[in-house]
């Protein structure tokens, strides 16, 4: 067996690498504006670092705070008339983010295996974007919100190797705070409520 002793640490210490599919949930109006006919999203790529501090709590639980940062841009696309010109078509607005995220994280672990155990987890976070526009007057930005709060739910698996231990995880992260500006514009009438959705593909380092 690797790292025999390894789990027996009161503390120990990692980073995290990944990529994400950053994209938005969001809650139509009861009534659209006049010159908005739809609307749908455009998820993008972007990646994701953090530093993992971990606490033993037992053999099957640990408690872990990671703070992260995690850039990326998300798009929505709605069928709308354009005021430039009065005429339909589909407007583009996209969103660059730069997230600073603070999760602290539950990890329950099943029990290993030779050089491999099971694990899920669950997280309550909080974030602020560094890149959010939303005091800008300009009405060509779908302006999003600074702050915001949400949960994270991840599944994956322990490697045991000679070094260190590497845990690849699936992870999906749902916002619960709301993220539109009202600026006074149709697109912000038209989506009350936009939230966080991503995916990401994370790899942990311990």
């Amino acid at each position: 067996m690797n790292l025999p002793r390894y789990d027996q640490k009161p503390i120990h210490f990692g980073f995290i690498l990944g990529t994400s599919r950053m994209d938005f949930s969001y809650r139509p109006g009861t009534s659209w504006p006049s010159t908005v006919y739809g609307v749908a999203t455009g998820p993008q790529l972007g990646y994701t670092v953090g530093i993992v501090s971990n606490l033993r709590l037992n053999d099957n639980m640990d408690l872990r705070f990671v703070p992260t940062y995690s850039a990326g841009e998300r798009k929505l696309f709605f069928d709308a008339v354009d005021p430039s010109d009065g005429l339909r078509k589909t407007i583009e607005r996209r969103m660059e983010s730069s997230l600073v995220i603070f999760p602290l994280e539950f990890k329950w672990k099943t029990d290993r295996i030779d050089n491999h155990r099971w694990y899920v987890l669950g997280s309550l976070y909080g974030q602020w974007d560094l890149a959010s526009k939303a005091k800008v007057a300009d009405d060509r930005i779908f302006k999003l919100q600074a702050g915001e709060f949400g949960y994270e739910v991840a599944v994956g698996m322990d490697l045991y190797f000679e070094y260190f231990k590497l845990s690849p995880q699936l992870r999906a992260t749902f916002g619960q705070g709301n993220l539109r500006v009202d600026d006074g514009t149709a697109y912000a009438q038209a989506l009350p409520v936009v939230q966080t959705r991503t995916m990401a593909w994370i790899f942990t380092f311990e």
